[in-house]
């Protein structure tokens, strides 16, 4: 490492002491920690794969209190939100779900409750508004318990933190901060996998173990180009049977590779959560996109390959399970932080024979 990588790694690592410290001055002056906990309240906000990720925390809480009433609250401004998704009747007692033109009217019922812990599960927005939440928990919601708030993420230097691998998963986060509280438990996903209603779909898999292509993701920058699956459909070949899975919105893509293919079939916008589940458990591999489904797909035991853009720190989002496989290009123009690219070089440069091979290593592994 030369010396000026050595200078920046400490630079972040100031940051992160400042930004840490500062929190935990912040929760000291304004919480008191106190135990038998009857009324929890926990936030976490985000859509599809936030929702996902979150779960093995939310599930830790409930088994350190299996007895309390434990509400969710999460703001979500569209898309697939913890309402969607099927979580065990046990895991919450109630779930608020609201849009930010709600958020006064909830916050002013939520203060009826009388919580005597708030838990926050982190999002990654920085010291300021951590502390006006940590004022708007303490005074407006009158809850003398709590923690979660962490330093957020730090945009300096990311190509640096990646390369050390100073960057944990979502879920290992949101652990480590429970931990860090003297709440432990085991990792699990609390989710229902249903059989799929679709026709087509129940036949396929009750005569195959078909190949899944998730293609969905709300980034431009985080699409693979259309003809690189197409590609990939021909390598696998006519003898095995490939769904295509996404959104409403992603079914012309989808129709796009399935009549370009002999092989696959689009079932965009034709299954629920739980039904998406019950196809990954079925699947013989998933290749996957940075996006809300493969973290479902995470949930499971499938085996799964994960192609990521590198406009961000990709680490966090990466996989949990240690069997999965990632693919990415770092390249000069990597963590650019970009919603939009006009040659989208980091993932069109993830080449369809790499991910065949990668998918052959899979399957013989």
């Amino acid at each position: 490492m030369s010396f000026n990588q050595k200078i920046a790694l400490i630079y972040v690592s100031l940051i992160k002491t400042f930004r840490t410290t500062t929190i935990n001055v912040f929760i000291k002056l304004l919480f008191k920690k106190t135990t038998g906990h009857k009324k929890i309240l926990i936030n976490r906000d985000g859509a599809f794969g936030d929702s996902i990720v979150a779960l093995p925390a939310l599930s830790v809480i409930r088994q350190n209190y299996p007895e309390a009433q434990i509400d969710l609250l999460s703001v979500n401004n569209g898309g697939i939100s913890f309402k969607d998704i099927s979580i065990s009747n046990n895991l919450i007692n109630t779930l608020y779900i609201i849009d930010k033109t709600q958020r006064k009217k909830t916050l002013n019922k939520l203060k009826q409750q009388n919580y005597d812990l708030f838990v926050q599960i982190p999002q990654n927005i920085g010291v300021y508004k951590s502390i006006r939440n940590m004022l708007l928990v303490r005074f407006y919601l009158n809850i003398k318990n709590a923690f979660g708030w962490d330093y957020g993420k730090i945009k300096s230097f990311m190509r640096l933190q990646k390369q050390e691998g100073l960057i944990p998963t979502e879920t290992v986060r949101f652990i480590n901060t429970l931990k860090q509280n003297k709440l432990y438990g085991d990792i699990v996903y609390p989710l229902e996998s249903h059989p799929p209603k679709n026709e087509l779909a129940h036949e396929l898999l009750k005569t195959d173990q078909p190949l899944t292509f998730l293609i969905g993701g709300k980034l431009q920058t985080k699409k693979w180009p259309l003809d690189h699956w197409v590609s990939l459909t021909k390598l696998v070949g006519n003898k095995q049977k490939i769904l295509i899975i996404g959104g409403d919105e992603d079914r012309k893509d989808g129709e796009y590779i399935a009549t370009n293919s002999t092989n696959a079939v689009c079932l965009c916008g034709k299954l629920s959560i739980p039904e998406l589940r019950y196809v990954f458990e079925k699947s013989k591999i998933v290749i996957s996109l940075d996006t809300g489904a493969m973290h479902l797909c995470d949930t499971t035991d499938a085996k799964l390959i994960a192609l990521f853009s590198t406009r961000d720190l990709s680490n966090k989002w990466f996989p949990n399970n240690k069997s999965s496989i990632v693919i990415e290009k770092i390249l000069p123009c990597s963590f650019c932080l970009k919603t939009e690219c006009n040659n989208h070089i980091c993932m069109s440069n993830i080449l369809p024979n790499e991910v065949y091979s990668n998918m052959n290593k899979l399957l013989t592994a």
